[in-house]
């Protein structure tokens, strides 16, 4: 508690007296604390104890959370690095079965524009055979 204890005359004193006294000022820090004050002083430090206390048991608490969303958070990611493994697999037999696809259909382009070109060719010395002047049919 702040406060002074003033050395003041015991008769009635002047106005000059009086405001030289408030120079003579001694603090209540200086002077042996009283029951009241030790009271409130231990209460004081009793919930600066609980508070520590409870701070100690939120941090705990905080922490254990944060362990617990690592792991989580841990566990997700092996999850998706295994899902993206089997996922880029399968992308690459797809993109191999597509390659062959494509290969194969060049292939079958190309055979089938030799079998229409022969098929062409057959029929044209088939129906139309040349003999001189003359162009007759089979």
């Amino acid at each position: 508690m702040a406060g002074f204890v003033y050395n003041l005359p015991s008769a009635n004193p002047s106005p000059q007296s009086f405001f030289k006294t408030f120079g003579d000022r001694v603090p209540l820090v200086n002077l042996p604390a009283t029951s009241d004050e030790s009271n409130r002083s231990a209460e004081d430090d009793e919930r600066k104890r609980r508070r520590k206390v409870s701070n100690r048991e939120s941090a705990r608490r905080s922490r254990m959370r944060k362990r617990r969303r690592m792991e989580e958070l841990w566990s997700m990611l092996v999850q998706l690095i295994n899902e993206n493994k089997c996922l880029v697999d399968e992308l690459g037999r797809a993109k191999e079965g597509y390659d062959k696809v494509i290969e194969e259909n060049m292939k079958l382009r190309e055979e089938n524009s030799k079998s229409r070109k022969m098929i062409g060719e057959i029929r044209l010395n088939r129906f139309l055979n040349v003999d001189g002047d003359k162009i007759w049919t089979v």
